[in-house]
């Protein structure tokens, strides 16, 4: 059975700490911008650190059929795509899970928070979603971003913000979007490419992180409090352990 490290969360459950869509086009030279494992704010507050390990028999990664858009095909002729459900990485002889959402699920509420003005980025390299996983704050901006030449369409679902379904016919394009209301596991999807998903997660505070291939993450600048920590993956939500 895959499970994440049920220790290991029973440790993060509770942390106390003492101190409309508009298209543009992509500037070639604007680096492009991954999930994080660090979030929060600078400051003098406390951090929050931890990794996430996998236990158990890992999952084999399957090789997606990339079929129909000849572009598509030779993107993957010498790079196959494979499912982005499980991906694992390594920390010393630990195995680690990518694509964990890692984030403080109370103790924030009423508090205000400077929404980033830097947008966060979806791209589409290799008719993929990069990253499989991101996360934004409510009200920053999320350019999704075709670096494909070949047409994507991408239709987002969400339950507590307006859904949309964008046609993205050249390559460079970009969709600004904006997100107003905090929301786990928003589905993308490419109505062209059936293969191609990933997924969006809105918070009303920048104290979240995901998980990259050495399972860190790194939450700055909380002030002194008790603070609940949830995780989200998309095999299984967990909530914080009770204990």
């Amino acid at each position: 059975m895959q499970r994440l490290n049920e220790t290991l969360l029973k440790v993060l459950a509770v942390a106390v700490v003492a101190a409309m869509p508009v298209a543009t086009f992509a500037d070639e030279n604007e680096a492009k911008s991954p999930a994080a494992n660090v979030g929060g704010v600078e400051g003098d507050g406390a951090t929050i650190k931890g990794i996430i390990l996998y236990e158990g028999k890992t999952p084999p990664q399957k090789q997606v059929a990339v079929q129909q858009d000849p572009v598509c095909i030779k993107a993957r002729q010498n790079n196959p795509l494979l499912s982005d459900t499980w991906t694992f990485g390594k920390n010393g002889d630990k195995v680690t899970l990518q694509n964990v959402l890692v984030y403080v699920s109370k103790g924030l509420e009423g508090k205000k928070f400077e929404v980033p003005a830097k947008p966060t980025i979806i791209d589409q390299i290799d008719c993929e979603y990069v990253p499989h996983v991101q996360a934004t704050m409510a009200n920053q901006k999320v350019d999704i971003k075709n670096s494909d030449p070949t047409l994507h369409n991408v239709q987002a679902f969400p339950k507590n913000n307006p859904p949309f379904n964008d046609g993205m016919p050249v390559k460079d394009m970009v969709l600004n979007k904006k997100f107003s209301a905090a929301e786990l596991g928003i589905r993308l999807q490419c109505a062209v490419h059936p293969w191609m998903g990933a997924y969006l997660h809105v918070l009303d505070h920048p104290f979240y992180a995901i998980t990259q291939d050495d399972g860190t993450f790194e939450l700055r600048g909380l002030e002194d409090g008790t603070y609940p920590i949830s995780v989200w993956h998309e095999f299984k939500r967990f909530a914080p352990s009770p204990e």
